[in-house]
């Protein structure tokens, strides 16, 4: 995890919420790809429906939430949620959200 200044909290990069069997099975896949790209990343594993995860995205101080359903899972495209700002939810290629994270840390 990276630290922001001296003692500071760990900064998460990115809190996966997933729903469905296939989106479970493809989420441990893009954790993996997001920590092999040096992101801090958090994969829900509690249960809980979507918007309950959000809400535990949002006070994990996760910078960005990584949404994956079965249609996500399909089509190997992530859903990727601002949480730290007023934005839209983007759908994106794994490659692309590690850019857009990246380059927004």
């Amino acid at each position: 995890m990276k630290l922001h200044g001296e003692n500071a909290n760990p900064t998460i990069d990115a809190y996966i919420v997933r729903q469905g069997d296939s989106a479970n099975v493809f989420s441990w896949q893009v954790a993996e790809q997001l920590r092999d790209a040096g992101l801090s990343v958090i994969l829900h594993c509690g249960g809980g429906n979507i918007a309950t995860q959000m809400r535990r995205a949002a006070t994990s101080g996760a910078r960005f939430a990584v949404v994956i359903g079965d249609n996500e899972a399909f089509a190997k495209v992530l859903g990727v949620k601002p949480l730290r700002e007023s934005a839209e939810q983007q759908s994106l290629s794994i490659a692309q959200a590690i850019n857009l994270i990246k380059v927004d840390g």
